[in-house]
């Protein structure tokens, strides 16, 4: 990956340039929130992707954060755009939106909350592998039986890229 790493890199920050232009568009348009919600999960996916393969400099892809991004709450998403592009544009509408409490997706499928949605300040993040939140020790615990083996894939793999680092 190395040898074209150059190559992906330009490519891919202007395809993920674009798609922040697009999905800023949108929100200052107040059109589609969902089409900019999806700009805003595709970005995310060539950042991450580029840290992770081309760059080297993370361990492990956050599935779990592109799709919080794809269900995200206004303020989210305002917030992540904000953010990655170089003007002011977005700070009217942010002020609108900053009242309003971030949420944030409990990775418990079976969490009784509507959309699986809590307030983000409130939530737990697994401590081990530090990549999906709960809404409640009890949904952590609940989950634990599915989340388990990820969770010591994900954990292995950050250990093994911060032993190379150091």
């Amino acid at each position: 990956m190395a040898k074209y790493a150059d190559v992906y890199s330009s490519k891919l920050e202007i395809v993920v340039s674009i798609l922040l232009n697009g999905g800023t568009q949108m929100i200052l348009d107040g059109d589609n929130h969902n089409l900019a919600r999806l700009n805003a999960t595709m970005a995310f996916y060539f950042e991450e992707w580029m840290e992770v393969e081309v760059k080297e400099s993370k361990a492990i892809f956050s599935w779990s954060k592109a799709y919080e991004l794809y269900v995200a709450d206004n303020h989210t998403l305002v917030s992540y755009y904000r953010k990655r592009i170089p003007c002011a544009c977005l700070d009217e509408k942010y002020k609108e939106e900053k009242s309003v409490k971030k949420m944030g997706l409990c990775f418990n499928l079976n969490c009784s909350l509507p959309e699986r949605k809590a307030e983000r300040s409130k939530m737990f993040c697994c401590t081990r592998c530090g990549d999906v939140n709960y809404c409640s020790v009890e949904c952590q615990k609940d989950d634990w039986k599915a989340h388990r083996q990820y969770c010591v894939v994900i954990a292995a793999k950050k250990a093994a890229f911060d032993s190379k680092q150091s």
